[in-house]
């Protein structure tokens, strides 16, 4: 099978279009015909060697954490799948697997491909799609007639965050730069800050959740930005948050209190289900920044590690 391969750490010049052996479903597990792979920012992470401390590698290693394409055999014990059924999934990622024309995936982390999306579409919902739900939902513990605050309401994570949390029946606020004000508008946020123009920490506003995804400010920063017992939640596995969620978990001892969380995404197939069925009401799109062959990998990274992307970058792997 063809497969990008990453035989160490360095810039996207590692990674190359090489042919591997095709890999064998184990129990629990399903063999996937990869149609579509989403490329996400841990990935050239991983690649440059900044989630060491994690996440060690063996070479050579073949990136892609998100996938969505077609079930061509299942290991002993699946048994909610079947060869034919056309399946969106989580890839592990230190087993890795995604960037290649065939992937195993474990049951827990599928579900069936929404109906309404492609596979360039349904791809993109894994990493991104569940950390925004889990972030809203688990960590910040959003609930219908709550408010939320979106730091980078048009980006991967962030635009799916943004219609998710209206989807639960929050007030949404968001930010972006000018460019995608009208972009995130359209996806349902009741207002929409261009930071450029107005810095977002200094609103006199509160949320009952401030999440930042894209990792870019900080629980200080925010914390007046939230109700009594509010949640700043960010994805950056960074001391501070770790130390400011300990001294407010200890402020809470005396009464409701802001909390920080860091969020790590649990792949998790019931998330993917609901988030797939939100997709079939018509109240969740993803948003495709750039499509690109698998061969085009090293650009999608590139594009990736840039930044500034509305919506999803994702590589099309086969017909």
């Amino acid at each position: 099978m063809k497969a990008i391969i990453l035989d160490g750490y360095g810039g996207s010049d590692r990674l190359r279009l090489m042919d591997r052996p095709e890999p064998s479903p184990q129990a629990g597990e399903l063999l996937v015909k990869v149609r579509a792979a989403a490329v996400n920012p841990v990935d050239w992470k991983i690649r440059r060697g900044d989630l060491r401390p994690i996440l060690w590698l063996r070479f050579p290693y073949i990136p892609g954490g998100d996938i969505a394409g077609e079930v061509v055999a299942a290991g002993p014990g699946v048994t909610r799948f079947q060869p034919g059924d056309a399946v969106v999934a989580f890839v592990d990622m230190k087993r890795g697997g995604g960037y290649a024309e065939r992937a195993v995936v474990k049951e827990s982390a599928a579900a069936l491909k929404p109906q309404s999306l492609s596979f360039a579409e349904a791809a993109s919902l894994p990493i991104a799609g569940v950390t925004a739900l889990q972030a809203l939902r688990d960590a910040g513990r959003l609930r219908e007639g709550g408010s939320a605050l979106i730091h980078g309401g048009a980006g991967g994570v962030g635009h799916f965050a943004v219609q998710i949390a209206k989807a639960m029946g929050a007030r949404v606020t968001a930010t972006c730069g000018p460019s995608n004000v009208a972009f995130v508008e359209s996806l349902g946020a009741d207002s929409v800050i261009d930071y450029t123009k107005e810095e977002f920490p200094r609103r006199p506003d509160r949320y009952d959740v401030v999440f930042d995804a894209v990792a870019k400010s900080s629980f200080p920063a925010c914390r007046h930005l939230l109700e009594r017992g509010g949640v700043y939640v960010t994805t950056l596995p960074d001391p501070g948050v770790l130390f400011w969620g300990a001294v407010q978990a200890l402020a809470g001892l005396f009464g409701p209190a802001p909390r920080a969380k860091f969020l790590m995404v649990r792949p998790q197939g019931t998330d993917l289900e609901f988030l797939g069925r939100l997709a079939d009401e018509g109240r969740l799109r993803p948003s495709l920044a750039l499509t690109l062959p698998l061969e085009r990998s090293r650009e999608a990274q590139d594009a990736s590690q840039e930044g500034h992307a509305r919506g999803k970058i994702v590589l099309e792997v086969g017909s």
